[in-house]
């Protein structure tokens, strides 16, 4: 009995020793595989930083040259601009006028004398008022009888729309008020501020003398230190009619 007994604990304690063996080997072989997924993973991102160093270097590479452009084209558009205004007069055609909701659409003229009103809308060209798209007021009127009688249509957020040789500018409507024909205090004559204001005589389609004013103010949709930023040279793209 005592010799089986012996026996039989000899062949556990081997069975033990053996599943103790087997045991180990599994751990140390499940180890080296970690080992092996932790050094692949190591790798792949390693391979991850290097493409979003790359994928980073291009993207500050594009954006500088997309920047390059836009102020290459903003330089040439700037000098197009004086080019396009250095010999301009009084009377001369410089583009047309719209608005948008109404039936405002017109030649534009710099000047808003008899002549002028005859043929279009005008520009006033005296009291510091400005061309269209210059930091200043561009004070624009028309007959309210022929060009502006569908000024009364304007809406508050419609926008005014300038269009000359040297760009395209676009203001949106802020506020409408009637004034008295001798109330400059409110045409912003002077001021540095970039805008627009319409007007025309009051009430509308009147054809004899009237000492009232329909205004019409609108802010440009963009700016910079130059001025009015031009259609063509903003973010997004303005309305065409």
């Amino acid at each position: 009995m005592k010799r089986a007994a012996a026996l039989v604990a000899a062949i556990l304690a081997i069975a033990f020793a053996v599943v103790a063996v087997v045991q180990t080997l599994r751990l140390e072989a499940a180890r080296q595989d970690i080992e092996t997924l932790r050094a692949a993973n190591d790798g792949l991102q390693s391979e991850l930083d290097t493409v979003n160093g790359q994928f980073t270097a291009e993207q500050a590479a594009r954006q500088d040259v997309e920047q390059q452009l836009a102020d290459l084209q903003k330089q040439q558009a700037l000098q197009n601009a004086e080019q396009a205004k250095a010999n301009i007069q009084d009377g001369d055609e410089i583009g047309r006028v719209w608005v948008e909701g109404t039936e405002v659409d017109c030649t534009l003229y710099w000047g808003d004398t008899g002549n002028q009103f005859r043929n279009g809308a005008g520009a006033h060209s005296a009291d510091g008022c400005v061309l269209p798209g210059e930091n200043g007021t561009a004070f624009v009127g028309g007959h309210t009888d022929s060009w502006f009688v569908d000024l009364k249509s304007a809406e508050i957020g419609a926008i005014i729309h300038l269009e000359t040789p040297w760009g395209n500018f676009s203001y949106k409507i802020t506020e409408t008020k009637v004034v008295q024909e001798t109330d400059i205090d409110q045409c912003r004559w002077g001021a540095t501020t970039p805008s627009c204001i319409l007007y025309t005589c009051y009430p509308f389609g009147i054809q004899t003398p009237t000492d009232q004013r329909y205004l019409v103010y609108a802010d440009p949709l963009e700016t910079d230190e130059n001025g009015v930023v031009p259609d063509e040279l903003r973010q997004d793209t303005a309305p065409e009619n």
